[in-house]
């Protein structure tokens, strides 16, 4: 028997969502994976992502508008695990190592109701008019004293994930997992319809990977992502979370 969903939590817009996608070796992730979901894997590659995207119209409840910070930037480094539920299904879901918001309250809300990792900093992005014609796009953070920055030129061409591809991969996971205190992990649902996958002409990355997320992840600055795409995104329900 399926078992009841969550009340709401939260209800936004995630929208123009750049993915950078990197296959890693397990053993780095495996330390971080949480307690009772374990790492999931494509084509038996192991994945981590940068995703930088736009959080707009935020609302508690549903209802409610979120505090004073409705719209804002994300940027984030994730990486991709699966648990084994009580209705005996795999629930697909991604793993936050590291959260950038501008805003500090909102950093302190995730990360105390949601076992996240978020951390405020200076954001700053420019996004293009429309898809009629190819468009820029770029999101910066500024870490320390350096500026950290993602952009891309978007092409008009587009597709919808079919099962099994890399964009499905990436984009199809519907639950996230944090950690919780007492050696817990808090599970939550995020919910969204299939997203339109536009591919990118050109982009650059420049990121300092170990001043921002550890030294661990520093050979990802000079690394080349597999694969580099973008969405346009949708509304979003985030769902109230539970210990597991």
């Amino acid at each position: 028997m399926i078992s009841k969903k969550k009340y709401l939590f939260l209800s936004a817009k995630w929208n123009n969502l750049l993915f950078a996608n990197y296959s890693v070796d397990y053993k780095l992730l495996e330390p971080l994976v949480p307690k009772d979901t374990e790492l999931d894997y494509w084509n038996g590659e192991c994945f981590i992502s940068v995703v930088a995207f736009q959080f707009l119209d935020s609302k508690l409840f549903g209802i409610m508008p979120a505090l004073s910070q409705r719209n804002f930037d994300e940027i984030n480094l994730r990486f991709y695990v699966r648990r084994k539920s009580q209705e005996n299904y795999s629930r697909k879901g991604v793993v936050f190592i590291k959260e950038i918001v501008p805003s500090r309250l909102v950093a302190f809300i995730a990360n105390n109701l949601f076992g996240e990792n978020y951390v405020s900093r200076n954001m700053r992005h420019d996004i293009g008019d429309s898809l009629n014609n190819n468009f820029d796009i770029s999101y910066s953070f500024k870490n320390d004293r350096s500026w950290n920055k993602f952009s891309a030129e978007i092409s008009q061409d587009y597709i919808l994930p079919k099962p099994g591809c890399i964009e499905e991969y990436i984009t199809e996971h519907y639950w996230g997992y944090g950690s919780g205190s007492n050696n817990s992990t808090i599970e939550y649902e995020v919910e969204h319809p299939q997203w339109i996958v536009y591919k990118v002409k050109k982009f650059n990355l420049d990121f300092d990977f170990g001043n921002v997320y550890g030294d661990k992840f520093s050979f990802l600055t000079k690394t080349e992502p597999s694969s580099v795409f973008f969405c346009v995104g949708s509304d979003v329900n985030v769902r109230f979370g539970n210990k597991i």
